[in-house]
């Protein structure tokens, strides 16, 4: 547009700026920080996520829904586990939470993208800067700033036992009412982008996909048939058979179930804790 056009609009609709001119860009999301499920009981999470899975519990805070306890799974991602009896008979997950580097900026983009979030972030008990909002099937994503006095942060360096079946959160499985291209809210809104489908004849709907975060390599999980307790961490392993002998080793009362090579070409492990709480294991390879 020619400049003086331009100067001549702005002065005719005054209550035109130039940020309204230009598209807002989303925030960088950094990958999966945390998952955090209900437990039945705490030691439920020592045992299995503890003694058998090998990490090590490494603080707790408050919540509205009571004590939180976190496992380190490295220093930028925790599964944690909030204690409630009746866990077993609802939906386990409470939340699956983003890292992002400004969550401000990120509460006024989905703002202006027309989602309802709250009027502003709140540091959580954890000491991080935090927002929520619910996804069309009624997941609770939480888009979190961790900050250097937090205990997240605070913890860097500590509680990396040797005894850790895994390093890293590869993806969060998430239970989705409908599985969609071009998904309106994640792919819409949050700008994630399709890195794996099946089956890949676009004529036919899916049945799998993956949705890609674009700052990071961290992705989503949409699969079905599917409940609402499919919810998951899925953990990376370099060898799925030393994985599956660790856990022959370590086990007590956990049941292990049988590895498959998955859509994507890969091992995959599924296993499920006295809850019914699932979470899986993916190697970083396709089978060789």
């Amino acid at each position: 547009m020619n400049k003086r056009i331009f100067l001549i609009i702005l002065a005719a609709f005054p209550q035109w700026t130039l940020s309204q001119s230009v598209e807002m860009e989303r925030p960088a999301i950094w990958g999966i920080a945390k998952m955090t499920f209900l437990v039945s009981d705490y030691q439920v999470a020592r045992d299995y996520y503890g003694r058998f899975l090998g990490f090590s519990e490494a603080f707790a805070y408050p919540s509205e829904l009571g004590t939180v306890i976190s496992f380190k799974v490295n220093d930028r991602q925790f599964l944690e586990f909030v204690e409630d009896p009746g866990a077993r008979g609802k939906i386990r997950l409470v939340s699956v939470t983003y890292e992002t580097e400004n969550v401000e900026k990120m509460r006024q983009y989905l703002e202006y993208k027309g989602l309802k979030v709250p009027d502003i972030t709140v540091t959580d008990g954890a000491g991080n800067a935090v927002f929520s909002l619910t996804d069309p099937s009624g997941i609770v994503v939480e888009l979190m700033e961790y900050k250097d006095t937090g205990l997240h942060l605070q913890s860097k360096g500590k509680y990396l036992a040797d005894t850790r079946i895994s390093g890293r959160i590869h993806h969060a499985g998430l239970f989705t009412d409908t599985i969609a291209d071009n998904d309106p809210f994640y792919v819409g809104i949050f700008n994630f982008r399709e890195i794996l489908r099946y089956p890949e004849d676009r004529s036919v709907a899916p049945t799998m996909l993956y949705l890609g975060m674009g700052d990071c390599i961290e992705n989503i999980e949409f699969y079905s048939p599917s409940d609402r307790n499919f919810n998951h961490p899925c953990l990376l392993v370099d060898d799925m058979q030393e994985t599956i002998y660790t856990l022959k080793e370590r086990r007590v009362n956990e049941v292990l179930d049988k590895p498959v090579i998955g859509k994507g070409g890969r091992w995959i492990l599924n296993l499920t804790n006295v809850d019914g709480t699932r979470i899986e294991f993916t190697e970083a390879h396709r089978v060789r």
